[in-house]
């Protein structure tokens, strides 16, 4: 769990060092996933999150773009932009996991249900709750049929390696 936890901080990193770029950028969109990304996801997982853990972590997204580029490189992503889309898409469907049957789920229905959750918070305080709020809109709009079956089903057929790279990392 611990380990699991690690994993989609650095994911949340990565995302967080392109968040100028981001801005710019529409909303998250599905990815086709197949068995090359996710195997080239299982290759830059362990490396982004040595990433965040070391000392010598890179503290700004100028910083930290060159680290990524050639870890993203190095996994055989196409692009940088290509890697980070990964990891964000996969990340939210690991995100996903029901932790005592070790499956994957969708995680837009899970989305669905903190989106419910937030907008009935009354205790949040309001700037952050509308910004939380906004941007849980934002990607459930981009899903709305919810992740393909087939990539669940994928990163099921692949759990045992998923959690082999969270856990060793």
């Amino acid at each position: 769990t611990r380990a699991l936890v690690s994993s989609l901080a650095a994911a949340a990193m990565l995302l967080l060092f392109q968040s100028g770029a981001r801005a710019q950028q529409p909303p998250a969109q599905p990815i086709e996933l197949n068995q090359s990304l996710l195997d080239r996801w299982l290759v830059v997982m362990p490396a982004v999150i040595n990433l965040g853990k070391s000392d010598a972590a890179p503290q700004t997204d100028d910083a930290a773009r060159p680290h990524m580029e050639k870890i993203c490189a190095d996994a055989g992503f196409q692009s940088y932009d290509q890697c980070a889309e990964v990891i964000g898409y996969v990340g939210m469907i690991v995100s996903a996991c029901d932790r005592r049957s070790r499956t994957f789920r969708d995680p837009i229905l899970l989305m669905r249900r903190e989106l419910a959750r937030l907008e009935a918070d009354t205790k949040m305080p309001a700037a952050a709750r509308n910004q939380a709020i906004a941007e849980m809109k934002e990607i459930v709009a981009a899903f709305p049929n919810g992740f393909p079956a087939s990539d669940i089903q994928l990163m099921n057929a692949n759990r045992d390696r998923v959690f082999a790279v969270l856990i060793k990392s």
